[in-house]
């Protein structure tokens, strides 16, 4: 396999889909109440009609249209009164013209009923009902299969399972779903001046971020964290973490490491645990410039920089993409919004430029501002509600213009 130079994060993702192409996601059977968040791995179509019998959508009176056409308050229409729907029960009675019945909501119309009039458009009188408006055909009433019908797709496999799901599968009796069995995806954060988040750092020191940043958006993508570990920069120490991790996870994900100074060992160490090994050392965006792509086996790994701003970026434009196609997972929304630019800036760097932004309402509408720092600034992401991309063939970003920001 060639090695880029600097690849594209087009050719990455274009790498990517080549060398896991033949990569299956197995499928496994989860009860409803332990579907929410998980990939539904089949389409669901329904073998029933929702609902399976005409009821009313309103507190009210069954009635008969033309029964009713042309009253108003001053000329009601009288009707018989012949009982009441009982909620649950199947209705059994039949209107004759004349007639009239009254139905709760959700209740079950009786026969040759076909339209419902509210309970505020009439009034009760001993053994009659007097309406007081005209009703059209099928009004305040649903019918069989109206709102789910028979072979009807319910939903698309590839979604993410959210609450209103679990209710729209739960009215068509799936009380079991098939769903993408979570990816495990091993977190190794490296560096001697990396140190736990329950440590005071001394000068030259700094807490680990990246390892609970990107361990919650793979929990929110829906993986399982195999494994979470610091490591120091020794080599053997490092492989041992390697090995280890690639024994427990089908992903391994490194933070720091991945430049090219003097006490990065994460290439070389990749390439001799196995092959192919490193594919790629360099992606041309800013910033993740340093970030490595490489494959063990048929393990993915992926070395992203220190820096806590720069090891987002990358997570988001490289990796976490690889593992939504992973997880064959397709979008239930897209998390972007339009905004205008409240700044202007300059590129010729001959990357991909991500800028940290924060949005506000202003005068109707939504505004981009830049959240300024360097990428090993924590502020960076704190204050960001996301972020925006100037692609490489563009040269910069004029004030005003309308721009897509990609939501965190």
């Amino acid at each position: 396999m060639e090695m880029f130079t600097v690849a594209t994060k087009e050719s990455v993702k274009t790498l990517l889909e080549e060398e896991f192409e033949f990569y299956q996601n197995d499928m496994e059977e989860v009860n409803l109440f332990e579907s929410r968040g998980r990939i539904l791995a089949e389409d669901i179509y329904s073998d029933e009609n929702i609902p399976n019998f005409i009821r009313s959508t309103v507190d009210g009176y069954a009635v008969i249209m033309e029964d009713i056409v042309g009253c108003s308050d001053s000329m009601p229409a009288f009707l018989t009164l012949i009982g009441e729907a009982k909620m649950g029960e199947k209705n059994i009675k039949s209107l004759k013209n004349g007639e009239t019945m009254y139905v709760p909501t959700g209740g079950m119309l009786p026969e040759n009923a076909d339209a419902m009039v509210m309970i505020e458009f009439s009034e009760k009188m001993e053994d009659e009902v007097a309406i007081y408006r005209p009703a059209s055909i099928r009004e305040n009433i649903v019918g069989i299969g109206d709102d789910v019908k028979f072979g009807e797709k319910v939903l698309e496999s590839g979604i993410e399972i959210l609450p209103n799901h679990i209710g729209a599968l739960a009215a068509i009796g799936k009380a079991k779903v098939q769903v993408r069995k979570k990816l495990n995806v091993a977190i190794l954060s490296t560096g001697d001046e990396v140190i736990s988040i329950d440590d005071k750092p001394n000068i030259g020191e700094v807490r680990d971020v990246n390892s609970f940043e990107i361990g919650a958006m793979l929990q929110q993508l829906g993986c399982n964290i195999s494994v979470l570990k610091h490591i120091k920069d020794d080599f053997d120490c490092l492989k041992c973490g390697f090995e280890e991790a690639l024994s427990k996870a089908d992903v391994v994900i490194i933070s720091g490491g991945s430049s090219v100074g003097n006490h990065d060992q994460t290439p070389d160490i990749i390439n001799e645990i196995g092959n192919p090994g490193v594919l790629v050392h360099g992606i041309a965006i800013k910033p993740g410039k340093p970030t490595i792509i490489a494959k063990i086996g048929d393990k993915a790994v992926f070395g992203l920089p220190g820096h806590p701003a720069s090891c987002l970026i990358s997570y988001k434009v490289i990796v976490e993409p690889f593992l939504k196609n992973m997880l064959m997972k397709a979008e239930n929304k897209v998390k972007t919004c339009i905004a205008e630019s409240n700044f202007q800036v300059h590129v010729s760097s001959g990357r991909d430029v991500f800028y940290m932004v924060q949005l506000e309402k202003a005068n109707g509408k939504l505004i981009a501002n830049p959240v300024h720092g360097k990428s090993g600034m924590v502020s960076l992401f704190s204050k960001a509600d996301g972020y925006i991309e100037i692609p490489m063939s563009k040269e910069g970003l004029e004030k005003g213009e309308r721009v897509e920001v990609n939501l965190f």
